[in-house]
């Protein structure tokens, strides 16, 4: 693929975008797209170094820069939507976004029980019928709802609330920057969001579905005017929003039981699969010090990792990469690596 030609698309579709409705205060930054071999930023070929690594938003020469790892093909509008999106990523650092969770912690501490998880399914089915009509009195419901769980599930609720903020925001932001460009994409993403959510397989692992419930959230407060904080305070918005709210425990309508039993099952079973295939990575007690934490998993003193693990110590860090089963002692020490 030729990356110029695209950068300059996309280029010209970030210069189309009134950046100030997608968020206040926000203003585009630089971005790069590369692959492999090539490396294409503000408007000139470079030398690809290490730096550029994953879709993120970096830290090179001295300036915030959104990055595309470019694998195959892409729609130039749905490009432009993600790097945007790594934009956005950029602008809360720089705003002083701090919602940031012990991911490690939170993997092997979040308890997925069904009274939690039913509730928040029958949630995510309010969010959608809000999206297509609002309503103040299922508005209500759904805040009492989410109260009900805060006090109920405080840990849960509050990894959530985190992740709803620093993810759900990038994806609204984007999810709105294909409004501003493309209508027919935008209604394919917006339904696509919800059909999701209210999908009870889609909510495992917990992480991956609060970016479209953050996303759907911030789209029903922005299209009915309702206030929230916008500022990346130490508090997120989805915990701010139950302020002075009465909780409410819903009847339950709604069974996470059989896609929760399957989650464990397919778990369950890749473990067993990297144990007797017994490709050893590393047979060393260490501390873990990172795993790809978008969709990992933990499962009976085990974390399944995709694409990478980070292991050893702070002083000299390992990187392996591939998919990966890990024993571990508690949820920052290892004591064998099990490549998939």
């Amino acid at each position: 693929m030729q990356l110029d030609k695209l950068y300059f698309q996309v280029k010209n579709y970030i210069d189309k975008l009134d950046f100030a409705k997608l968020w206040n205060g926000f203003a585009p930054l630089k971005f790069a797209l590369y692959t492999d071999d090539e490396c294409f930023f503000d408007g000139n070929y470079i030398p690809k170094t290490s730096e550029f690594l994953a879709n993120t938003c970096i830290q090179y020469k001295g300036e915030s820069v959104a990055i595309w790892y470019l694998q195959q093909e892409m729609d130039p509008v749905v490009l432009t939507s993600k790097i945007v999106h790594e934009m956005f990523h950029g602008f809360q650092s720089m705003r002083g976004e701090c919602c940031f969770p012990d991911e490690l912690d939170v993997l092997c501490n979040y308890n997925y029980t069904e009274a939690n998880l039913d509730l928040k399914l029958a949630e995510n089915h309010l969010l959608c019928s809000l999206s297509q009509q609002f309503d103040s009195n299922v508005y209500a419901q759904l805040l009492g709802m989410r109260k009900y769980r805060a006090e109920k599930f405080p840990y849960e609720y509050h990894y959530e609330a985190c992740i709803e903020q620093m993810e759900g925001s990038a994806d609204f932001v984007e999810l709105m920057c294909l409004k501003q460009l493309s209508s027919q994409l935008f209604e394919q993403r917006l339904a696509s969001i919800k059909q999701r959510i209210t999908d009870a397989h889609k909510l495992f692992p917990v992480r991956i579905v609060c970016y479209d419930i953050g996303a759907l959230i911030l789209y029903i407060l922005m299209q009915n005017n309702i206030a929230f904080d916008d500022g990346f305070t130490s508090t997120p918005f989805a915990e701010s929003l139950l302020n002075g709210v009465t909780p409410h425990k819903c009847q339950v309508q709604y069974s996470t039981k059989d896609a929760l039993t399957e989650f464990y099952s397919n778990a369950s079973k890749t473990v067993q699969t990297a144990l007797l295939k017994n490709d050893v990575v590393c047979d060393v007690h260490c501390d873990l010090l990172g795993v790809n934490v978008y969709n990992a998993i933990y499962y009976q003193n085990y974390i399944i990792s995709q694409f990478f693990v980070m292991f050893g110590s702070q002083e000299n860090p390992q990187v392996q990469m591939g998919n990966f089963v890990i024993q571990t002692t508690d949820c920052k020490k290892l004591t064998k690596i099990y490549r998939i």
